[in-house]
């Protein structure tokens, strides 16, 4: 087995989330004023904290991209969206693949943790509300991206040594999961059932691009 920790993103990567995002992006746009709030392709926005994407691509603030994020979590955690969308197929038996063969399984998300800990929670993937870490925005919490995120983890387990992180994979469908893994010195692996492509992960710099659970857990050698 080439790992003995696997961390997992969680949009796109365990969970089906491309529609609720969809909806609470697109009404967080509403309530901003935005031109044109009806998104076509929604893809490219996944991934990153909402502020920065609202900053970044459609021109906002970083403080009213900040609002931005509490009109998305309006809709999505307190009008209950976010538990309308589904776990991918296999993702309970992944994960309790790997925690058979000894491997520490957890999640590192720039899903906010208000919505990221419940969700996994409620899906019953067999992953403890410990083994959660999300996206935060107080200043003081130290979770402001992913390399903080899987930071936070690997100190709060122990993985904190060179030769410690090398036993460390991190698992997601998006470019800055695997920029979060380097930046950090652990492995990333990309997935391609999710927001991301093929080539974004390869270009990334993934150690290996899987299209099935299967094709993950056997390279990983569980």
């Amino acid at each position: 087995m080439k790992y003995q920790c696997v961390l997992f993103d969680l949009d796109g990567t365990l969970l089906d989330s491309k529609m609720g995002f969809w909806r609470s992006f697109e009404y967080a746009l509403k309530k901003l004023g935005y031109p044109e709030p009806q998104i076509d392709v929604i893809e490219p926005y996944i991934g990153p904290p909402i502020e920065l994407v609202l900053k970044n691509d459609f021109g906002f603030t970083l403080e009213e991209g900040k609002q931005g994020r509490l009109y998305y979590l309006e809709e999505y955690e307190q009008h209950g969206v976010m538990f309308k969308d589904p776990f991918f197929p296999g993702t309970a038996e992944a994960v309790a693949r790997l925690q058979e063969a000894g491997c520490l399984v957890g999640v590192c998300t720039n899903k906010g943790q208000a919505c990221a800990s419940p969700l996994v929670k409620r899906g019953k993937i067999g992953i403890t509300d410990d083994k959660v870490v999300g996206y935060d925005p107080d200043p003081k919490s130290g979770c402001h991206d992913k390399v903080q995120i899987i930071t936070t983890f690997l100190d709060r387990f122990g993985y904190t040594t060179p030769d410690q992180k090398k036993k460390v994979l991190m698992v997601g469908d998006r470019n800055t999961d695997i920029q979060g893994a380097d930046a950090v010195g652990i492995d990333g692996a990309g997935v391609t059932w999710g927001n991301g492509s093929r080539k974004e992960l390869e270009a990334t710099g993934a150690v290996m691009v899987a299209d099935t659970y299967d094709d993950l857990l056997s390279w990983i050698g569980v």
